[in-house]
């Protein structure tokens, strides 16, 4: 009677609190991979200058500083949006991997009762049936 009491148990915990912990640990990946990569912060800072890089405007009117430094920190701003614009690919697909990663072993854990089970069927039909 141990014994089914047992099974009965296991069976509750894995499709109860075992597969709540198993999403609850996908969502800690994907939490840390976000923030890993400062999401937030790279997305609000999209047009920023890299490292902060640039000319500052002097005072006075001459038209050719103002478009050498106009221009010298475009540049520098078109760097940053590409710097910070591959770390967003890069972002989004490392979550978009985890996240499927993480689909496919909660589909596994999900099955691994009945895999297990029919892993022993199969195995007792071939080694004593055939």
């Amino acid at each position: 009677m141990v014994f089914f009491t047992f099974f009965s148990r296991y069976f509750v915990w894995h499709y109860t609190n075992g597969l709540l912990d198993c999403l609850q640990i996908l969502a800690d990946f994907l939490w840390f991979i976000y923030h890993f990569f400062s999401v937030p912060v790279i997305t609000r800072t999209l047009v920023t200058p890299w490292r902060r890089l640039g000319e500052p405007y002097r005072k006075g009117f001459d038209p050719e500083r103002m478009l050498e430094t106009f221009i010298v920190n475009l540049l520098m701003r078109f760097f940053g949006f590409v710097i910070r614009s591959i770390f967003l690919i890069v972002a989004f697909s490392t979550l978009v991997s985890v996240f499927l990663l993480g689909l496919f072993i909660i589909l596994i854990f999900f099955l691994a009762p009945v895999i297990i089970l029919g892993s022993f069927i199969i195995g007792f039909y071939l080694l004593f049936l055939t």
